[in-house]
């Protein structure tokens, strides 16, 4: 039987097929994997009833929605990955939880349609507001999740402020609240950075004048915590602030007593950054490059914010204010340092929150398109000629408007030649772009 077996090549038996060479059993049990899965084949398994088919599936998502945006994808399935996202954060495990919470602060950030980020909003609060879920918000990817959708979905003041309270209402709890200070330093620094994130979006006129009594004596308190970034936090929180330039709206004290708390912050943060032996030396920040306590006490103390600058994708991006700051470190922790290039370069809502215009490049590298701003200007020399303002003379200065006239407004101008070329440049480069992005699907 083994020698008829090996002389029919020894390939066949009941059970299935036995293979003589490694190789060849590489080969073909490639060819049993079949293709490979798609966004969408992932999309589809989030329904699926095994809870490691749904992570599998939230991981994937994630991981393409961070590094690729896929907007294509966001748009075509925005309310469904919503919905079932919010299932996952209600009904999921832990890991389901945290990987859907992270996935619908990306699709807020991705979509460019004002009608569903902002149903997302709703669809986020009124969930999270509910008895069952809202101690989750002091899970990191919950927080994360509320405040960004917030960012980009809120239609006004009034709706990023109802959520900055319900933060407020976790960070400081009243006197008569039956809330627990239990938070570690990591869950209180993220719910103030959330707090900051927030009112960077808000002028400070359009606050309100109850909400936030208090807020500045609360943050003066942290400044002598021991955990670094817990002091960080409240840092950017009080220059934050002192940015807006209302401070009547975080504390009931007078001018004069604003002055006074104004000076004990300043030594305070003095205080603090001399235990490093340098007031202008501490700990900078890897995400955006400066310290919060240094930049804090130069504002305090020169009342202007100093310009700094992040590099991205060989570009600088001048940050000019503290909202700014506080905004580019926020989104960055959120979508990690890869993850934020990638949106910062290709993310059309990243470009007009940081007014932003990053280079086009094709393939080989070369610029398709650079933001500036091209002008076509002219010069013409008129000789001065000495005129007495009588009669005989109107048909001179009617040949001189004619002259001008043609040297300007002519089709056949060097004005409006060098106009034309400009803008068949631009059209061109325009072409040149869709015809890359073609290439690249």
């Amino acid at each position: 039987m083994d020698k008829r077996r090996n002389s029919k090549g020894g390939q066949r038996s009941k059970r299935g097929i036995l293979l003589d060479h490694d190789d060849d059993a590489r080969g073909d049990l490639h060819n049993f994997q079949g293709p490979r899965k798609t966004l969408h084949d992932y999309f589809i398994d989030l329904s699926g009833k095994r809870a490691s088919v749904r992570e599998e599936a939230l991981s994937t998502i994630l991981k393409a929605l961070t590094l690729n945006i896929e907007q294509k994808f966001v748009e075509l399935n925005f309310v469904t990955l919503v919905y079932q996202c919010l299932h996952s954060i209600k009904k999921g495990s832990p890991t389901e939880m945290k990987q859907a919470a992270h996935i619908i602060g990306l699709l807020s950030m991705i979509t460019t349609s004002v009608e569903k980020v902002h149903e997302a909003y709703e669809d986020v609060l009124t969930a999270l507001s509910q008895g069952g879920l809202k101690p989750k918000l002091k899970t990191l990817e919950i927080l994360g999740c509320l405040t960004v959708v917030t960012f980009f979905g809120a239609s006004n003041s009034d709706e990023t402020e109802s959520v900055m309270k319900l933060l407020w209402d976790l960070i400081h709890p009243g006197t008569d609240s039956s809330i627990e200070r239990k938070d570690s330093p990591a869950v209180l620094t993220a719910m103030i950075s959330a707090w900051s994130f927030l009112l960077s979006t808000i002028d400070g006129w359009r606050l309100s004048h109850k909400n936030w009594q208090g807020a500045i004596t609360y943050f003066s308190i942290i400044l002598d915590s021991n955990d670094e970034a817990l002091c960080a936090a409240a840092c950017e929180a009080l220059a934050l602030v002192f940015e807006s330039n209302c401070l009547e709206k975080f504390t009931s004290a007078t001018k004069d007593s604003n002055k006074e708390l104004k000076d004990n912050i300043i030594k305070q943060l003095r205080s603090r950054l001399s235990e490093t032996g340098n007031e202008r030396i501490s700990s900078q920040d890897p995400r955006t490059g400066f310290s919060s306590a240094s930049a804090a006490l130069d504002f305090l103390e020169d009342e202007k914010c100093a310009n700094t600058h992040v590099t991205i994708g060989g570009q600088k991006l001048i940050l000019s204010t503290w909202s700014q700051k506080v905004q580019l470190k926020f989104l960055k922790h959120f979508l990690g340092n890869d993850g934020f290039v990638k949106h910062m370069m290709e993310n059309e809502n990243f470009h007009s929150v940081f007014d932003f215009l990053p280079e086009r490049r094709n393939a080989w590298g070369n610029v398709l398109y650079v933001p500036e701003r091209e002008e076509v200007t002219i010069s013409l020399f008129q000789p001065m000629v000495a005129r007495h303002n009588d009669c005989s003379l109107l048909p001179l200065l009617t040949r001189d408007k004619q002259l001008a006239k043609k040297k300007t407004m002519s089709p056949n101008s060097h004005l409006s030649k060098a106009r034309t070329q400009l803008l068949k440049k631009q059209r061109d480069l325009s072409l040149k772009e869709r015809e890359i992005d073609c290439f690249d699907y």
